[in-house]
């Protein structure tokens, strides 16, 4: 029952209202809010008045904002670590094994697409070239 009491709360929580106080109480202006998001005036007061703005939204006012707005909704927490985590461990790689890499994909593909066509060929009863 706590479960479903935390997410029928989480809904009545208007997330453009607390967007905008939060804004208000840094003393930033609109404009400025605007330029640092990259997003228009008129948005931003569209966000301020959407009671469920999108969590990615609002951490993008985060980010540009350097405020953290997990205290407010700390289901943002799960939320950052999903869409940050990287997928794979990124390497530097060299420019010669890059095209190295290129060149072994680029290969994988002609064959399988000299493959594919023959298989066209011989499905439509064409002779191959």
């Amino acid at each position: 029952m706590k479960k479903y009491n935390a997410l029928f709360c989480n809904k009545l929580i208007d997330r453009g209202k607390i967007l905008e106080k939060v804004v208000q109480d840094m003393g930033i202006s609109i404009a400025e809010v605007a330029r640092k998001t990259n997003y228009e005036r008129t948005t931003v007061y569209r966000h301020f008045s959407k009671s469920d703005l999108d969590y990615a939204i609002i951490l993008k006012y985060g980010k540009a904002l350097k405020y953290d707005f997990s205290v407010q909704f700390p289901e943002l927490l799960d939320f950052t670590s999903q869409y940050d985590a990287p997928l794979s461990d990124y390497k530097v790689i060299t420019v010669a094994d890059a095209l190295k890499e290129r060149d072994y994909w680029k290969d994988k593909y002609v064959a399988l697409l000299e493959r594919h066509n023959e298989l066209l060929y011989r499905e439509l009863g064409m002779k191959s070239k």
